[in-house]
């Protein structure tokens, strides 16, 4: 195999290939994994909402179950993308050894890498709309700029899978997986705007929660769902787009490093 061929993301047709083949063998789970995307994102949406949302005053003029309903959409994405990107792409790499039968095809690491990405972002996509439906349903949204809320759920599964998959890439074993989840995502989860607003932190945590591609997701799921918007929207956007193509290449050249002996 070239050096090249080994790292290029190349052409589209691999990744597309590699994608089709996983969404193959999702239509056989699909019911069981969309148990898992959705659950804690909408027990959180019920139990919190209307639980805890029934002792918590209006926050910044909104129901408390209005405040935390745009947050978890993209919560939802994060989760879904997460856990796909990690234990699904692991599983795929290490005991099944998927990646390397791939190889010995005219598919590159590269285009291997990005399907990876493309198909944990479409199952997050897919958990996303799913929890979007719902909180239509329930009706929580206040204007028609929701319609939109569906591209913000593209770019944050894309960021979100991106990051999981070059956290794959490093991981020796399924265990590294919790300090991922316990220091990142648990993290981003509490301190990213979506349960109290970030004015509620100390201006330092203010400012960390600026590291957080959640805070930018649900930034702007939040001024879409109320129709209020400003042109901090586009930065939001412009920071999570960065997140969702920077960790591309390291992935690429740390699976390769990796599988290509």
């Amino acid at each position: 195999m070239s050096r090249d061929r080994d790292q290029a993301p190349g052409r589209i047709s691999g990744t597309l290939a590699v994608f089709r083949r996983n969404l193959r063998v999702w239509r056989r789970f699909f019911l069981a994994s969309a148990v898992g995307d959705l659950a804690e994102p909408l027990l959180y949406l019920l139990g919190l909402g209307y639980g805890l949302g029934s002792l918590v005053a209006d926050v910044h003029g909104m129901s408390y179950v209005r405040f935390i309903a745009p947050g978890l959409v993209v919560t939802a994405t994060l989760y879904s993308a997460s856990f796909e990107a990690t234990y699904g792409t692991f599983t795929r790499m290490v005991p099944q050894k998927t990646f390397q039968g791939i190889l010995s095809t005219p598919v590159s690491l590269g285009e291997i890498v990005m399907a990876e990405i493309l198909y944990a972002s479409t199952k997050a996509f897919v958990a996303g709309c799913a929890v979007l439906g719902v909180v239509l349903a329930l009706g929580l949204a206040d204007a028609w700029t929701v319609a939109y809320v569906p591209v913000v759920c593209v770019v944050g599964s894309l960021a979100f899978s991106g990051m999981a998959v070059f956290v794959t890439c490093l991981s020796p074993s399924y265990d590294f997986f919790t300090y991922y989840f316990t220091l990142v995502v648990t993290p981003m989860i509490l301190f990213s705007g979506i349960f109290f607003p970030l004015d509620q932190l100390p201006s330092w945590a203010q400012t960390m929660a600026w590291a957080s591609p959640l805070t930018h997701a649900a930034f702007i799921s939040h001024a879409l769902f109320s129709g209020v918007l400003d042109d901090l929207m586009w930065i939001h956007g412009a920071i999570l787009l960065a997140v969702a193509i920077l960790p591309i290449w390291p992935a690429v050249r740390t699976m390769r490093r990796r599988i290509i002996k």
